[in-house]
């Protein structure tokens, strides 16, 4: 038989509601948290491969990302290598910068900061 994988399960809920929050996570967390956490993530997809929420989904693929999955039933010809880069190198070092100029440049006050 046959599995069949709901395209939108429990995982893909928890997946994006996570992402929604760490690319938010400049409005409401220090900075300096973020970097560890932008550390700590590089640190564990270096051990594990990659994200567990992403295996779950879609398998022991090591190349496939949420993101890229997803995107490219919108941009069927999206390269998976450079959008697996730029989720996971460019997108957290912009965070990063970004979280850093607002708060420490343009004084803006976090809810969560050490």
């Amino acid at each position: 038989m046959t599995k069949i994988r709901k395209e939108f399960g429990v995982i893909f809920w928890i997946h994006l509601i996570l992402i929604i929050l760490s690319y938010l996570s400049f409005l409401y967390l220090d900075w300096k948290l973020i970097l560890m956490g932008v550390i700590m993530l590089q640190v564990y997809y270096k051990m594990r491969g990659g994200c567990d929420l992403t295996f779950a989904e879609f398998g022991d693929d090591r190349d496939t990302t949420f993101a890229w999955h997803y995107l490219r039933k919108i941009f069927p010809s999206l390269n998976q290598k450079t959008t697996k880069f730029y989720i996971r190198t460019i997108l957290p070092l912009a965070l990063v910068i970004v979280s850093f100029l607002l708060q420490e440049v343009a004084g803006y006050g976090v809810w969560i900061g050490l």
